[in-house]
């Protein structure tokens, strides 16, 4: 989960939804970006930071794993 991302858009009171429309993305798109699943390229993470009012760059879209993939590590 990328927890600045997640932490960043919740403060600002946007939905998933709202991000990625405004960054011209889908939101299952944005969605796999936010919870670490797939890498933003260059371009989207220049859109997103715009519409999170941050400074695009690499740190604040660090991540760790998600939930999931924890467990699937585990298993």
């Amino acid at each position: 989960m990328r927890n600045m991302m997640r932490n960043r858009r919740l403060t600002l009171n946007l939905s998933q939804q709202e991000v990625a429309e405004s960054a011209g993305l889908s939101r299952a798109n944005y969605s796999h970006i936010e919870r670490g699943r797939s890498e933003p390229n260059l371009e989207q993470m220049i859109s997103i930071a715009k519409v999170l009012k941050v400074e695009p760059n690499a740190k604040f879209f660090a991540d760790e794993c998600d939930e999931m993939e924890q467990r699937q590590l585990v298993v």
